[in-house]
């Protein structure tokens, strides 16, 4: 005690002199502040002992009270509470503080009662100190947070956007008194959008898409919610981004948003779970889109699928909902003059007429597909399958036929010639049939050696993946024949997976160049995009592998028809050859042959694989026998 008493008499004599010297006194306690108070030396000496030693208080609650109980002035609270913000060890100049009168010693002694009340009000006082300062604080942060954002977004948009990360992953390291900021504090959700921004004007599509999702996670109370999400829907039609983390949206209400951020809101996640097979979750998020929106053809198109996916409605029930949703999503698309919706609608409308043969509506939506659409060789030749099986044979054998002009050459039909030989078969066209016969075994057969050879040599799905690549940049050296190639081209998924793959690589390339001025930062950016990159390139093996696995098991059902189409058609040979014999005992017997005709043949599949896009016909053409009528007549003998 005498020793604090000691260096208490030294702090005061310390407040009343003028020093020229710089003070050797270490800062000052809350403890020498109370006991300077209570040898009663005045306010003004007290600020300016605590500004020359440079004393920086950081005051709780708990603190402040203590200090009004024994009586320190709020002048000199509120100073103390300001040296929180000052730099350890700077001075304010020996700034000058109003005088204040000492606090007067009172008359009488309290009574319990109001010595309660006075503390009672001390600690009301006290918190609302401590409240007043942590917004004072809290508002220089986000000053100072918002000056960094500027500075950080005006050097990307100048290109530099290796210094704008740097900016910000400096922000959030450095933080307060060199504590960094806390992952989940308002600063760093500050630098994540900063950085998002930053990484999208690079380039870095991907990197950036993870960045933006993470500031979209934060919640629709957050002040980059909207524009972060906007930004992410965009990147994710350009790149096809995907990630499973859009499931944690649900959880979010976006009820006080305004009404065109309702709609692609509730759009983005219905089509998200919708892609994910989440049917039953996406149902009521792509309800909710207003038919005014933009967004609203494509969710009427997607609630058509989900309704014919629907195992738990009747028949009835799901074709008639499928159907009002497949034709609001073609009136919604012309009056905003979406044609790539209209088309994919009609298509729709004919698969789903296909499905349950009725073929004339389903040929009547086929030829409602725009002649500049994409889908329109799909659709040529599927309406070629519903004139087949509807028995139209003249028109199926003349888009069999078109099929094969150089307007198709990408595609791969690899069934068209079993098709024509069916039909010649069927209308005794034995020669025709051969040829056709023929054919097929020059175009297709003969594509089932190399196909198993790549697939013995390309096991796993990387493997795959490369091989696929490398038989379309390379096709001089490579085996494969470049037809086999054309069901792994034409599918969606895997063009867009390949798409992804070539993006993070030109990303992994250019986060390489700059490495060493991004340092941690980059090694973990580099880190994500390579497992990103392998899972796609796993993905997109894993389609390679589906598509040509199916081609395989095709060619070699469509070996098994074949061999039943020859015994048939030798049949028709053998009839051919009888009834001649026939005709020539009749004529000697003076008699007339009896015109025939109606027997069962050999007809196409009439079925299909669902959903749209696909491996939609693909049912490996089960049986060729149907309800096609032969039309043999006594003159084609």
């Amino acid at each position: 005690m005498k020793i604090r008493l000691t260096r208490c008499l030294l702090i005061a004599l310390a407040c009343g002199m003028t020093l020229t010297a710089a003070s050797t006194v270490s800062a000052l306690s809350v403890d020498e502040i109370i006991l300077l108070v209570k040898m009663e030396i005045p306010d003004k000496q007290i600020v300016r002992k605590i500004d020359k030693d440079g004393s920086v208080f950081r005051l709780e609650p708990s603190e402040i009270l203590k200090l009004k109980k024994k009586g320190v002035s709020d002048t000199i609270i509120r100073y103390m509470l300001g040296t929180a913000s000052r730099k350890k060890g700077s001075s304010s100049g020996g700034a000058t503080v109003k005088k204040v009168e000492a606090p007067k010693k009172p008359v009488r002694e309290l009574t319990a009662a109001e010595q309660a009340a006075e503390e009672a009000r001390m600690k009301e006082e006290a918190l609302r100190l401590a409240e007043e300062q942590r917004r004072r604080e809290e508002a220089q942060r986000k000053a100072f947070a918002g000056k960094v954002l500027t500075n950080g977004q005006k050097l990307a948009a100048r290109g530099r956007w290796v210094e704008a990360v740097q900016v910000f992953t400096k922000f959030v390291n450095d933080g307060v008194g060199g504590i960094p900021f806390a992952p989940d504090s308002d600063e760093a959700y500050i630098a994540t959008y900063g950085i998002a921004n930053a990484l999208a004007r690079a380039g870095l599509l991907q990197s950036a898409a993870n960045k933006l999702l993470e500031v979209v996670r934060a919640g629709p109370e957050k002040l980059f919610f909207q524009a972060a999400f906007g930004q992410l829907r965009d990147l994710r039609r350009s790149i096809n981004y995907r990630s499973t983390d859009f499931e944690a949206l649900k959880e979010f209400s976006v009820v006080g948003k305004d009404k065109t951020f309702q709609n692609s809101f509730h759009y983005f996640v219905g089509e998200f779970l919708h892609d994910f097979g989440l049917f039953a979750d996406a149902l009521p998020y792509l309800e909710k889109v207003d038919t005014g929106s933009k967004d609203y053809p494509r969710a009427q198109y997607l609630l058509g699928l989900i309704a014919f996916r629907d195992s738990t409605l009747s028949t009835a029930t799901k074709v008639r909902r499928a159907v009002n949703a497949f034709q609001n999503a073609v009136v919604a698309g012309e009056e905003t003059k979406n044609q790539g919706m209209i088309d994919l609608s009609y298509l729709a409308l004919a698969r789903l007429a296909y499905e349950y043969r009725q073929y004339d509506a389903a040929i009547y939506y086929y030829r409602k597909v725009s002649k500049n659409s994409p889908k329109i060789a799909r659709a040529f030749y599927e309406s070629g399958w519903a004139y087949f099986l509807k028995n139209d044979i003249s028109r199926a054998l003349g888009i069999f036929h078109a099929l094969h002009s150089p307007y198709f050459k990408h595609h791969f039909y690899p069934e068209l010639w079993i098709l024509e030989a069916t039909i010649y078969v069927n209308t005794c066209n034995v020669d025709r049939a051969k040829a056709a016969i023929k054919r097929f075994k020059e175009d297709v057969l003969v594509l089932g050696p190399p196909l198993r050879d790549f697939l013995s040599r390309h096991v796993r799905a990387e493997q795959l993946y490369e091989g696929v690549v490398k038989s379309i940049n390379k096709p001089q050296l490579s085996v494969m024949p470049r037809r086999l190639l054309s069901p792994v081209l034409q599918n969606v998924e895997f063009y867009n997976l390949h798409k992804a793959i070539n993006q993070i690589a030109r990303e992994e390339s250019k986060i390489r160049g700059k490495l060493t001025k991004l340092g941690a930062f980059g090694q973990e950016l580099l880190g994500k995009l390579g497992q990103l990159k392998a899972d796609r390139i796993a993905q997109a093996g894993m389609v390679v592998s589906g598509a040509l696995k199916q081609v395989q098991r095709d060619i070699n059902s469509y070996q098994d028809r074949l061999d039943e189409l020859t015994i048939d058609l030798q049949e028709k040979e053998l009839d051919r050859l009888n009834r001649k014999i026939e005709q020539v005992e009749q004529k000697k017997r003076g008699g007339k042959l009896v015109e025939s005709g109606g027997s069962q043949s050999i007809a196409g599949s009439d079925s299909m694989v669902w959903p749209f896009e696909g491996e939609f016909w693909k049912d490996e053409i089960n049986s060729y026998r149907s309800s096609l009528k032969s039309q043999c007549t006594e003159d084609q003998q």
